[in-house]
């Protein structure tokens, strides 16, 4: 039942983001976890577009826990322009976003799409120390 609840709000989440006339999103987000809201929404930076593409190229592999969202902590979500490729064995495709999962109860983890709008949660070993003092987490 929490494991519905959690894709349920998860999937509302991202469905009420507005995105621009272009279909582009410019802005970054962060959604806190445990208040299930939205508490921040600002213009993403070139150091945020850094970090996001250093942290997608760090992929180590496949988030293996049964529920990768934590019951604290933020989604931040990362609009990226350009579009980053992504090469894994488990997912080929050009992503435009990212959301990135931060918890003291994980590791961070970064939540992607396919083409076909399929999940995929994986660990990373980038450090974002300055993605978080950027967007001050």
């Amino acid at each position: 039942m929490t494991k519905k609840v959690w894709i349920a709000l998860l999937l509302c989440f991202i469905m009420a983001w507005p995105h621009t006339a272009m279909g582009q999103q410019t802005k970054v987000e962060v959604f806190q976890i445990d208040a299930g809201k939205v508490v921040r929404s600002e213009n993403k930076t070139d150091l945020v577009q850094q970090e996001a593409e250093k942290s997608l190229a760090s992929i180590t592999g496949v988030f293996k826990k049964v529920n990768p969202l934590p019951n604290t902590g933020y989604l931040v979500k990362v609009p990226l322009d350009p579009a980053v490729q992504i090469n894994h064995q488990t997912l080929s495709t050009l992503a435009n976003e990212a959301v990135f999962v931060i918890s003291t109860e994980q590791q961070p983890v970064i939540m992607l799409y396919d083409n076909e709008n399929r999940v995929y949660f994986f660990e990373f070993n980038h450090d974002l120390s300055a993605l978080r003092k950027e967007l001050q987490l």
